[in-house]
């Protein structure tokens, strides 16, 4: 076992009511990896080209054809996969007729869900999910997973996108809003990156402001600190009442920065009638 595994299972001991989850979460994570390869993408020269105008890579067409293709071909091998892994009824059974969905379509109609899942449209979405009868958190959840899978590891490092220059409120590499941030220790001091809850990137972002409606006025933002945790806190964005659950340490990444493995934090937020963004789970509006 790995020391990034070990810190996890113990995590998972001081929290219990975690392993549940954490059970479903890794396999179905697993299940994707193993149906799943990264595929390639362009050289960073030609990345810092298509994304300097702040156009994410995957809303770029031609890359939007590519991994929607690389997607659909392998959804019926991932569905299969996924449906192998012990998971609670409910979604066993949405897995299920997701899965029967796919062996009934052609490449034409899984590309379309694919890409209407990857643009974010969620009113065309919903129209086709409710007309196939297909659970959307689902849906979504399962091509998500595929995406972070066809994405390579190199893409999503923080390092690459802040030599890139990226700093705009919203995922580089496939346009989700963030679900999390990281305060990571600079030689000016301490800077903050985004983190995506779909294809799992994080990039640089400005140290202070909203990262959801763009608010700067500090006397229109405060924290929220979860008693007897050091780990978390809540950053608070009292303009448009969202928050960002924003990992201040360092040595625990693989725990901080999953959204399952903190979903216990939300109900701090949930409390004080907070709004939640960024969760692949949720519709992007």
């Amino acid at each position: 076992m790995n020391r990034a595994d070990q810190k996890m299972q113990e995590y998972l001991a001081k929290n219990p009511f975690l392993q549940e989850t954490a059970a479903v979460q890794q396999g179905v994570a697993q299940a994707i990896r193993n149906a799943v390869s990264p595929m390639e993408f362009p050289v960073q020269e030609e990345i810092k080209k298509r994304t300097q105008e702040g156009l994410p890579l995957l809303q770029n067409e031609a890359l939007q054809e590519k991994i929607g293709g690389a997607a659909a071909e392998s959804l019926p091998q991932a569905l299969t996969e996924l449906l192998a892994v012990a998971v609670p009824e409910p979604l066993a059974e949405a897995l299920q007729t997701f899965a029967k969905w796919a062996g009934r379509q052609t490449g034409v109609k899984m590309r379309e869900l694919i890409r209407l899942v990857i643009t974010q449209n969620d009113e065309k979405l919903n129209v086709l999910l409710q007309a196939e009868g297909l659970q959307g958190t689902v849906v979504r959840a399962v091509i998500w997973q595929m995406v972070d899978a066809l994405v390579p590891a190199n893409l999503k490092h923080y390092e690459f996108w802040q030599e890139l220059g990226w700093t705009r409120n919203y995922c580089p590499v496939c346009g989700r809003q963030p679900i999390m941030a990281h305060l990571r220790k600079e030689k000016e001091g301490r800077a903050r990156f985004l983190v995506c809850d779909g294809c799992h990137t994080e990039w640089p972002f400005a140290r202070v402001g909203c990262a959801y409606c763009g608010n700067e006025d500090l006397t229109k933002m405060h924290i929220l600190e979860p008693e007897g945790q050091s780990a978390i806190r809540l950053d608070v964005c009292d303009k448009c009442h969202a928050y960002l659950k924003t990992y201040n340490e360092e040595g625990e990444e693989g725990i901080y920065l999953q959204d399952w493995a903190t979903l216990h934090f939300d109900l701090l937020g949930e409390e004080q009638n907070l709004i939640k963004k960024g969760s692949v789970l949720l519709e992007s509006k």
